[in-house]
Order: C-alpha cells, then sequence, then structure tokens
C-alpha cells in the first residue's frame, strides 16, 4: 500500500529511476566531495606519480645532449669555446711569399743561350683547379691575396705565363699555397738559391735537401720554416723554363717530400721531342 508524499517532498513516480553510468564518461562528484581540479602549470597530470626528490620531471621527449641540468642537479657546464682560427695571421703574412720569384733574373738574361731558350719553350704552366686533390679556395679575402702574387709575378723578367693559388680547407689545418712563372732561365741552380735566400730573410728555412725532380728534370729542395710559430714545408724547383714554390702550411719537410713531384706535375709540363 502507497502513501502520497508529504507535502514538499518528490513524486518518485514522477521521475525516471537513475541510469547505470555509461563506461567512459565522466561522474558528476558525490555530494561532500570535490571536483577534480586541471593540474596547474609544472604540475604532472592528474594520475600521474609527483617525481622523487633530486629527480627532475618528464615533459615529453628528454633534451638533447647538452641541455638541461648536470649531474647532481647542477647547471651544465657551458659549451666549450670554438677554437679561434689560426689561418688568417698566416695568410696575412703570405702577402711576403709574392717577392719569392722576384729575384735573379735581371742580371742573368743576357747570358741565356739558344738551348735555354729552346728548353724554355717546351715548358707549359697552369694554375689548377685543384692541388694534390685539393680545392682552390676563392673566397674574397684569399683572392685578394693570389692577385697581388700574380701581379708580382708578372713583373717576373721574361715571365710569359705565372700565377699564384692557395689551396685546401683552412679549418682542417690542410692548406698549401702554390706559385709559378714561366721564363727562360739561364742557371736553374742559382735562380733556386736565390729563391730560399729572399723567402728566408722574413721566414729562416731549415734543414735544406735535395728533392725529387720527377719527370721534369732542373733542380728542386725542401726545408722546414715557421710563420706565426706553425711549421710550413717549404719545396721549390727551378729549370730552364721555369721557376716556382710550393708551401704546406702545418707540415715539416719529410712530410712533403714524397706529395711535392706530384703536385709540380699538375702545375708544370714540357713537350717531348
Amino acid at each position: 500500500m502507497t502513501y502520497p508524499p508529504h507535502p514538499g517532498e518528490p513524486n518518485p513516480s514522477e521521475y525516471p529511476p537513475p541510469q547505470p553510468p555509461q563506461y567512459g564518461q565522466p561522474q558528476p562528484p558525490q555530494y561532500g566531495q570535490q571536483p577534480p581540479q586541471p593540474p596547474q602549470y609544472g604540475q604532472p597530470p592528474y594520475g600521474q606519480e609527483q617525481p622523487q626528490y633530486g629527480q627532475q620531471p618528464q615533459f615529453g621527449a628528454p633534451p638533447p645532449p647538452g641541455f638541461g641540468p648536470g649531474p647532481g642537479g647542477f647547471p651544465p657546464a657551458p659549451f666549450p669555446p670554438k677554437r679561434k682560427s689560426r689561418v688568417l695571421p698566416i695568410v696575412l703574412i703570405s702577402l711576403g711569399i709574392v717577392a719569392v720569384l722576384c729575384i735573379g733574373g735581371f742580371t742573368a738574361l743576357y747570358l741565356v743561350g739558344k738551348n735555354a731558350v729552346d728548353d724554355a719553350a717546351a715548358v707549359t704552366i697552369t694554375e689548377p683547379s685543384t692541388l694534390g686533390g685539393r680545392p682552390k679556395l676563392e673566397s674574397q679575402e684569399f683572392a685578394a691575396i693570389t692577385a697581388d702574387m700574380e701581379k708580382s709575378l708578372a713583373e717576373y723578367p721574361g715571365a710569359q705565363s705565372s700565377f699564384g693559388a692557395i689551396y685546401g680547407a683552412p679549418e682542417e689545418e690542410d692548406m698549401v699555397a702554390a706559385l709559378a712563372t714561366k721564363a727562360v732561365i739561364a742557371s736553374p741552380q742559382k735562380e733556386l738559391d736565390a729563391s730560399f735566400e729572399t723567402f728566408g730573410k722574413d721566414a729562416p728555412v731549415s734543414g735544406l735537401t735535395q728533392a725529387d725532380t720527377g719527370t721534369l728534370g732542373g733542380v728542386a729542395k725542401c726545408g722546414t720554416s715557421s710563420v706565426s710559430g706553425i711549421d710550413v714545408a717549404v719545396c721549390g724547383w727551378a729549370d730552364e723554363g721555369s721557376v716556382g714554390m710550393v708551401m704546406w702550411f702545418f707540415k715539416k719537410a719529410p712530410d712533403v717530400q714524397a706529395e711535392f713531384p706530384k703536385v709540380r706535375a699538375e702545375i708544370e709540363s714540357k713537350k717531348t721531342s
């Protein structure tokens, strides 16, 4: 037997019975409970554990090496400063090299005989695009230097063709400077000795020894110098039709003895009769 509800009380027949909660749907808080609050900035989402003392909270992917706190929670050590390049002062000092070949021939030209002239005619001097596999450096600062080198070499007595160029990768401490000119040379040995004497006034060359001339003949020798405290291997040659020099920065003469005749052959060629 049912009784009517007291005044002010809801009639159960007017309201449908409560439905069971659907899976995955949020449920309203029960009477007396606080609704869940969204996580504050810097706090892990609801349901995740708080990091233990001394641990760093994880947010997404781990930071790349070099970022984030270092061992023990201390700030990371700064990146080591990049080593200052030693190439620029070397290149600037190389400006003095352009005078190396501009000596000797002024007083010797009248001694040149017909055979020497014929031998010189068979010589060709070429500026290679690479030297020993090294690319030619053509940036503005190097272009200005090589222009001065070529201008100076063009004034060599009897010069018919000449060039000066710098090759390699300075940042890898692999840099080679080369310069040569075609001219009739009366005394190749005297010309070669004079070249090293002039070079040695600003950068003395030690350990001079005879070098392999390959199939091109003439005379050649190599030694070790120093520019701004950096070793420079210097090899030069002279024959009846050319005179030239190659300088390997960051090297000593024994390091380049085997390479010298190969790079000379990339610069000089001779016609055979």
